[in-house]
């Protein structure tokens, strides 16, 4: 493709430098190949010339590169905080994310292993060399066990993509559900379905885990209702049934937004039949099989959200803690189940298209 009389290429600028065209996109990219003092050089010089990318011949390198057979190209990293090796596991929203990840990463041609932080004898400085020994370009931040973690690494070295919001500091680029969304189209569901009185129930660390974003959903939504259908919400440091019927007892919910697996026995415990007396939503349901009425978090479509936004960053050699951290949030889906009544056929009838 022929460059316009009057554009500035890469030849140009190697030229004015006298080096070759392919240390100049090095350069470019930032590459940590390059002395820091020559990338910032070129860099310079590149912008006093003029020097534009051209997003056509970026684009025809980007079909390129689609058409060509997927090869290994090198690892990325799983990277889990969690007190056991296979602690991660135990919540099974956390294994789909990386069952999704690990599938994405593999059709982009990068093999994912997981890297567990805590074995003994770790240190930030040994994770992070073994992670380079082991030419690991990327890492994924797995969910740690508790909302506010510190990871300390090499982060120069690696790009990297943090799942949900646990990880407090450093301040990464963002791949998750979006739970203040899906909290309201719960909400949205029951409502359709006639329900007036719901209440939110659920332990005060699972929302913490999500930046209160739960929490938020649910009181925006009951900032438009009339008072006599706002219920307080229920958020107990841990399980208790004695508090639990009393606040049903109090506050006279007819549905539950949950994302406790206790909320049904307990309501069995008390009389109330569900969906008859009491409707009950999951916010996370634990299989999508029809039974739970709730809200599929789409977790495999998380993880390779995170392994594409990640293997883009390898190929724009974007390294480090970024100044601008990006999110990239993932709607969830409602799925009917058999713990809350159907949309009542009036309301399906005089719904518009």
């Amino acid at each position: 493709m022929p460059a316009s009389p009057n554009r500035v290429t890469l030849r140009d600028v190697a030229r004015a430098a006298g080096c070759h065209f392919s240390t100049v996109s090095l350069a470019l990219r930032d590459h940590p190949r390059l002395p820091a003092e020559t990338r910032a050089r070129l860099r310079q010089l590149a912008q006093q010339l003029g020097y534009v990318a051209d997003p056509l011949l970026a684009s025809l390198s980007s079909y390129r590169t689609a058409r060509q057979p997927v090869t290994f190209r090198s690892a990325l990293a799983w990277v889990t905080n969690h007190p056991t090796i296979h602690g991660w596991k135990q919540a099974e929203l956390f294994h789909q994310y990386f069952l999704g990840a690990e599938e994405r990463a593999r059709a982009l041609g990068y093999k994912l292993d997981v890297f567990w932080l805590r074995e003994r004898g770790m240190t930030p400085a040994r994770a992070s060399q073994i992670l380079r020994s082991r030419n690991v370009s990327g890492l994924l931040i797995a969910p740690n066990p508790a909302p506010g973690a510190t990871l300390e690494l090499d982060w120069p070295s690696f790009s990297a993509v943090a799942l949900g919001y646990t990880l407090a500091s450093p301040s990464l680029h963002l791949v998750s559900t979006h739970q203040y969304r899906s909290i309201k189209l719960a909400l949205q569901q029951l409502m359709a379905r006639g329900y007036q009185r719901i209440g939110l129930v659920m332990p005060d660390l699972s929302d913490a885990r999500v930046d209160r974003n739960w929490l938020a959903g649910y009181l925006v939504t009951q900032q438009f209702l009339p008072p006599r259908q706002r219920v307080p919400q229920l958020f107990p440091p841990a399980w208790d049934d004695r508090g639990f019927a009393a606040w049903v007892a109090r506050h006279k919910p007819d549905a539950i937004v949950t994302k406790n697996a206790e909320v049904l026995p307990a309501l069995r415990r008390l009389g109330r039949r569900v969906p008859e007396d009491i409707g009950v939503a999951f916010l996370t349901l634990p299989t999508v099989d029809g039974e739970l009425s709730g809200l599929d978090e789409n977790p495999r479509e998380v993880g390779a959200a995170a392994a594409d936004f990640l293997a883009a960053m390898i190929h724009r050699n974007e390294r480090g803690v970024p100044a601008m951290p990006q999110r990239v949030l993932i709607d969830g889906t409602w799925i009917d189940g058999r713990t809350v009544r159907p949309v009542p056929v009036a309301r399906i009838a005089t719904t518009p298209p």
